[in-house]
């Protein structure tokens, strides 16, 4: 009855004249998993009816826990399939949340928005919210640690966080907090420098880049002119090329597959790099100074980096 007959009719009535289209309202439709408010009420009306003399008032609270197990294990174990099979689900998102607005968040962002992902900044300076957004990118101006938070930022396209705030323990506490969302292998942080061997930071994100990059030394380089460069490897100019081009001073920050699929470089994973991929790294002013006379790689014969 609650699955088939009840949560149907409530879903087709409460979404009439809504501009849903019929696959978002099956969806809805079909997921209603009951919880600690079932088991409350009906711990509540046992009490009460079993003082006003019904027998079978005790079975109300077991057949509760029973619609509750019943209800979680169906949905939880056909949600994915059914959101597959009526096309409102998304395969494997790609985007970005970044927890903090800052100069540094926000270059990354705009790099990765020029490569079409979905990106969106959480801060609650309004001093980085406000520039954030006059560049275009979507934020959302509150505490990235609050349930509110997280309910209310719109995570369409986002399958990742990245903690880049200057405080290692709040870029911590926030992976740890979204881990239970985008799981521990899609939350990432800043490298805490010198502290990196801290036994403590299995409880923590992944760490980003490169262990010397930490929130001071990457800040520094974009106040003084470091850009984020994109690049398309090639088997003219590979990596090996890339990297000599660079003098070795490019710091490789994401890999983006020919299926489009985003790596971010961390300092436990390295990634492999063949032709055919885009690489996202941040290259530093002194070095742009020198190698910014070079032609421009638009021309395929041509072997010096886009």
């Amino acid at each position: 009855m609650l699955i088939v007959i009840a949560r149907p009719a409530a879903v087709a009535f409460s979404t009439l004249g809504s501009d849903m289209t019929w696959r978002e309202r099956a969806f809805l439709a079909w997921i209603a998993p009951r919880g600690i408010v079932a088991a409350a009420i009906s711990s509540i009306f046992a009490l009460r009816l079993s003082e006003a003399g019904y027998a079978q008032a005790t079975q109300l609270v077991p057949l509760t826990f029973v619609v509750i197990a019943g209800t979680v294990a169906l949905y939880g174990l056909s949600a994915a399939a059914v959101a597959r099979w009526l096309q409102v689900g998304q395969q494997n998102p790609q985007g970005v949340l970044f927890i903090g607005a800052s100069p540094l968040s926000r270059a990354i962002a705009e790099a990765l928005q020029a490569e079409h992902y979905a990106t969106c900044l959480i801060d609650t300076n309004w001093s980085y919210i406000t520039p954030a957004r006059m560049s275009g990118l979507h934020t959302y101006y509150g505490n990235a640690l609050t349930e509110e938070a997280l309910d209310n930022i719109n995570m369409d396209g986002i399958g990742r966080v990245l903690a880049l705030t200057p405080n290692d323990e709040a870029n911590a506490l926030a992976t740890l907090h979204v881990a239970e969302i985008f799981g521990r292998d899609e939350t990432y942080q800043l490298s805490p420098g010198e502290a990196v061997d801290d036994p403590a930071l299995h409880l923590r994100g992944r760490f980003l880049f490169d262990e010397t990059a930490d929130y001071a030394a990457l800040s520094r380089q974009i106040e003084d002119g470091a850009a984020i460069k994109t690049t398309r490897l090639s088997e003219q100019f590979d990596y090996e090329a890339f990297h000599a081009f660079y003098q070795g001073e490019a710091l490789l920050l994401f890999v983006i597959s020919a299926a489009g699929h985003l790596a971010v470089h961390t300092t436990d994973t390295p990634l492999a790099l063949v032709p055919g991929q885009i690489i996202i790294s941040l290259i530093p002013a002194p070095i742009l100074a020198v190698t910014s006379a070079v032609p421009d790689a638009s021309d395929a014969s041509d072997t010096s980096p886009q």
